[in-house]
């Protein structure tokens, strides 16, 4: 992070970029699985969206949205009704979750390590017991055009 010529800002234009799908991709969802797709945008940027389910739990899941050159997270979310994340600012934020870009909390939580602060998870996001549903809600979230690239299958029942 100390390297990162970003600032919350550049993030946010990043984050609102449309971006599109390299290839075609088939999209697990099922316990225990995790997967990379690679996306563009119409500029040079580049991007990895990072997933994975909990092989113990149906109802644990995390989606990363990621810079492919400098590798910061710039946006997840993580689906875990029991987890909890401490901000810098001494807020506890509780169960489902978006973890974004923050050089404030970097700043302010001085471990050398820590930049994304926690916030509820929007209500973009409006069946978070349903995969498959978070999933899509999170590419629409991130502006990622489909284009019928991509194939999504998981485990019935969650």
């Amino acid at each position: 992070m100390a390297d990162s010529q970003l600032d919350d800002h550049d993030v946010d234009q990043l984050i609102r970029l449309l971006k599109y799908l390299f290839k075609k991709y088939e999209v697990d969802l099922s316990s225990g699985q995790t997967g990379s797709l690679r996306l563009y945008t119409d500029g040079s940027s580049e991007f990895i969206l990072d997933y994975f389910t909990s092989k113990h739990r149906k109802d644990k899941m995390s989606i990363n949205l990621r810079e492919r050159e400098s590798s910061l997270a710039l946006v997840r979310v993580n689906i875990d009704p029991v987890g909890f994340h401490n901000n810098a600012d001494g807020t506890r934020i509780r169960g489902n979750r978006m973890m974004l870009f923050s050089t404030k909390e970097f700043i302010e939580k001085a471990d050398g390590a820590t930049y994304v602060r926690a916030i509820d998870l929007p209500v973009e996001f409006s069946e978070p017991s349903n995969i498959e549903k978070v999933f899509l809600d999170f590419l629409v979230y991130i502006h990622v055009k489909q284009e019928g690239k991509l194939i999504i299958s998981s485990e019935l029942g969650f």
